[in-house]
């Protein structure tokens, strides 16, 4: 008997094991596959499924997802690089224009640096306060500061030049000269955009989401034995382990998500007098995308009524992507959404922030489309609270 309990045991943890460590797999070719992720290797996924093991060209894959959850809302500190790249980190000083980090989530990973001119904001404590969080990402979202930018916790902001941080002292340099002030002051601080200097590769290249939040692109990724080797844009090297993933995104590949892209046309038509522009990777409002308090890296974000032109010049074989009314409306707001291809509609459909969730919208075909039009119209009511997000809005290359 005991021995049999111990069999039972055994492969009830191996069962559990498989089902932790389960993945989804989103093909080009519109092929979802699932399965365990066993290794990353040469741009190639390989998975265990149920019909054996399988590889996959990374470039050839929309997205690879672990099926593992986010954390609660991370409270440690957040760098924002260039790229919308972010890092949940522990900001632990700041040095010759690099600054320290550590993965509080990801012990594994350890010290390691990010240059200055890479970043464009940093916050030594992410807040709780959803209204504080979106004040932070709407302030870094400005283009005409000329500055580093230095936001206290009185609610007065400076401006000058970063000159260094420990863990109890921020020093910079204004009109009034070299300046410390104690750095449990300091809520957040922006850098000067005419400074930053980001590499953009070509090359195929993936960007990770973990448990903690964050949202990092590396240049090189490696899965062995459920542990991670990845190489960030900026030069550091991290290592963790696989269950502290989310979900990979190549780029670089057959799929290209649409927020690159710069539309040939946009056109909005206001209710009454209140105008609206449209956002990329950010909703209407500066903020992030954020739909059924799961938050989207890559999307657009649009009001009632307007519309995006993208010219597509034939080059595409379909398009994807997930649409939804922004968690900033607290449930409220309702949209219709259209999407035309070649002035066709392809898809129509009405959107309500109180279902709080996507509606994905199914795979459309661009074999041989020249113009892919977004659409948001007014819903039943009117242009209130009209935040649409389009998350995850992606074109597939010809092969």
């Amino acid at each position: 008997m005991r021995f049999t309990v111990i069999i039972v045991l055994i492969f009830s943890f191996s069962v559990w094991n498989d089902f932790i460590n389960a993945a989804e797999l989103y093909r080009a070719n519109g092929e979802v596959v699932q399965g365990k992720l066993t290794q990353i290797k040469q741009n190639q996924f390989t998975l265990q499924t149920d019909s054996g093991k399988r590889t996959f060209l990374a470039a050839e894959t929309i997205r690879v997802e672990s099926g593992k959850l986010l954390h609660p809302q991370p409270r440690e500190g957040l760098v924002i690089l260039a790229n919308d790249d972010r890092i949940y980190a522990e900001l632990l000083r700041s040095e010759e224009d690099v600054v320290f980090v550590r993965l509080i989530s990801c012990p594994e990973t350890g010290e390691f640096k990010i240059p200055l001119e890479t970043m464009q904001a940093a916050s030594f404590q992410w807040p709780s306060n959803r209204q504080l969080r979106t004040e932070f990402i709407q302030k870094i979202a400005r283009k005409d500061q000329k500055s580093d930018l230095f936001f206290l916790n009185n609610g007065d902001n400076l401006e000058g030049e970063l000159l260094g941080f420990d863990a109890n002292t921020f020093r910079f340099e204004s009109r009034a000269g070299e300046t410390s002030v104690p750095r449990k002051g300091i809520r957040f601080f922006t850098i000067n955009p005419e400074l930053i200097n980001f590499p953009q590769p070509d090359q195929l290249r993936y960007r990770l989401g973990l448990t903690n939040g964050s949202q990092l692109t590396v240049s090189s990724l490696v899965l062995d034995k459920n542990e991670i080797t990845a190489k960030t844009l900026f030069g550091a090297e991290l290592h963790f382990s696989l269950k502290r993933l989310v979900s990979i995104t190549p780029l670089g590949g057959q799929v290209v998500p649409l927020p690159e892209l710069k539309p040939v046309k946009y056109q909005f038509t206001p209710y009454f007098s209140q105008t609206w522009n449209w956002q990329q990777n950010r909703n209407v409002l500066a903020g992030s995308l954020r739909v059924g308090a799961k938050e989207f890296v890559s999307g657009l974000g649009m009001h009632s009524a307007s519309e995006l032109h993208y010219q597509l010049d034939g080059k595409y074989a379909a398009f994807q992507t997930e649409v939804g009314i922004d968690d900033s409306t607290l449930g409220k707001g309702d949209a219709e959404i259209v999407i035309l291809v070649d002035q066709r509609i392809v898809f129509q459909q009405a959107v309500q922030g109180a279902s709080q969730q996507t509606v994905i919208v199914p795979r459309i075909d661009l074999s041989g489309a020249r113009e892919l039009i977004l659409k948001v119209d007014f819903g039943k009511n009117a242009d209130i609270q009209d935040h649409v997000d389009w998350c995850r809005p992606v074109l597939i290359l010809k092969k």
